[in-house]
């Protein structure tokens, strides 16, 4: 493998900086150690620049605390100003770390990530007999395990640069394993097992092999075949990357169980979205249903989930979780003319061309004559009247006046079609 050498000083240069400095704001550009940075912007830029050069650079003190969703894991959190720097150096070093990793790997890598894993585990599922077992296994507390020494042999197996080597390094050595939260860390994390996926795919053979992070699913004919890989596989991790398996590996048909990957549930026919996720969307659902939002609103809320149902089939937990009850929708149910504006009826044929004062409207009531029809309330002659109508014209005008714009004066038409009887009314 070709070693690569001058990168330090394309990493040190002011617009590789800057542009790092963009990317790190990305979505957190009120934050408050963003603002402070930008308070002095390019001397804080050109102070980043002097300490690399000089060799003076050091990672800042980690912020760590405990999240618990989707489980219990330690953060690290670095300052806005090395944060800076992490992208900085990914800048230059991802065009030349990505095509190291095979096209199974899909963890932060940009075209890949979670659809890209879904894409390929989807069109590897068509191979019916050659995927009927899977065995699915993660690795034990993966990335506070992994060797820091270890890593910076297989960095150093690319890279030469000797000023670059010993940043890389002191981020390395800047806590113990690959600190969760790090930007360089998920390249690393990649970077760490690129070897193993080598081996995986060109001496192993393994046909249908995919890895998210540390999960790992591989797919086979042969149930035998996959506990003989399995104990490859741990010997491997033991060995070369002092990596342990977890001890709740499973190798299972396919059929039979689905493959819980990516936050789906993959069978050979068809694709589920996983149950947590699931148990999600729908306390989201509930929860929106009871607020006042506009349609619009309430499908910005939802979004999310609405692009993970759009990659499974999901036809059926989407109808069963936006449904509401009639009591819900906010129409009325009038039987009869009382129920709506207690003021007289006036059929609307009375009222053709004339003028009337129009005070207000309810649409989507239920009569005797049908559904969906509007109730008008008006002044005609002096008095209050109401009249029903099913007409499309009229309907969609009332629908686009403002409530403040009510009362107003009309005068309504009528308009035949057809050689029949066929009429419908329209306000003037």
């Amino acid at each position: 493998m070709k070693r690569v050498n001058n990168l330090f000083e394309r990493i040190c240069e002011f617009d590789n900086l800057h542009r790092a400095y963009e990317k790190a704001r990305l979505r957190k550009s009120k934050k408050y150690g963003v603002l402070m940075f930008e308070k002095n912007l390019n001397g804080n830029l050109a102070q980043i620049q002097n300490e690399l050069l000089n060799g003076t650079y050091r990672t800042s003190e980690y912020e760590i605390f405990t999240i618990f969703e989707p489980k219990e894991r330690l953060i690290y959190r670095l300052p806005f100003r090395d944060r800076v720097v992490q992208h900085a150096i990914m800048n230059i070093l991802e065009p030349i770390w990505t095509p190291m990793f095979v096209s199974q790997t899909y963890s932060c890598i940009k075209g890949r990530g979670i659809h890209g894993a879904l894409k390929h585990l989807k069109k590897g599922l068509k191979d019916v007999e050659n995927t009927h077992y899977c065995l699915k296994l993660d690795i034990r507390k993966f990335y506070p395990s992994i060797d820091h020494d270890i890593l910076k042999t297989i960095v150093r197996k690319k890279i030469k640069d000797m000023q670059l080597l010993y940043l890389l390094d002191g981020i390395i050595d800047s806590a113990p394993g690959v600190p969760i939260g790090n930007y360089l860390s998920q390249f690393f994390a990649n970077l760490y097992l690129s070897y193993f996926d080598h081996w995986l795919k060109e001496e192993m053979q393994v046909k249908y092999y995919y890895r998210y992070a540390d999960d790992i699913v591989i797919l086979a004919a042969d149930k035998a075949y996959l506990h003989a890989l399995l104990a490859e596989i741990n010997h491997y991790l033991m060995e070369f990357l002092n990596l342990q398996m977890k001890g709740n590996y499973q190798i299972f048909p396919v059929e039979k169980r689905g493959i819980d990957f990516v936050g789906y549930v993959f069978y050979h026919t068809h694709i589920r979205m996983r149950k947590s996720i699931k148990k999600n969307f729908c306390r989201r659902v509930a929860k929106l249903n009871k607020k006042d939002l506009t349609p619009k609103e309430y499908k910005k809320r939802i979004a999310p989930y609405l692009g993970w149902s759009s990659h499974c089939n999901s036809k059926h937990l989407l109808k069963k979780i936006n449904m509401k009850k009639f009591s819900e929708l906010g129409i009325s149910n009038a039987l009869d003319d009382k129920q709506v504006f207690p003021v007289p009826v006036i059929s609307v044929s009375d009222l053709v061309n004339c003028e009337i004062e129009v005070i207000d409207f309810e649409a989507g009531v239920k009569t005797k004559h049908g559904e969906d029809r509007c109730v008008v309330k008006i002044k005609f002659e002096g008095a209050e009247r109401k009249f029903f109508t099913n007409a499309t014209p009229i309907k969609q005008v009332l629908s686009q006046i403002p409530k403040t714009e009510f009362p107003f004066l009309v005068t309504i038409k009528q308009q035949r079609f057809g050689s029949g009887s066929g009429r419908t009314y329209y306000f003037s």
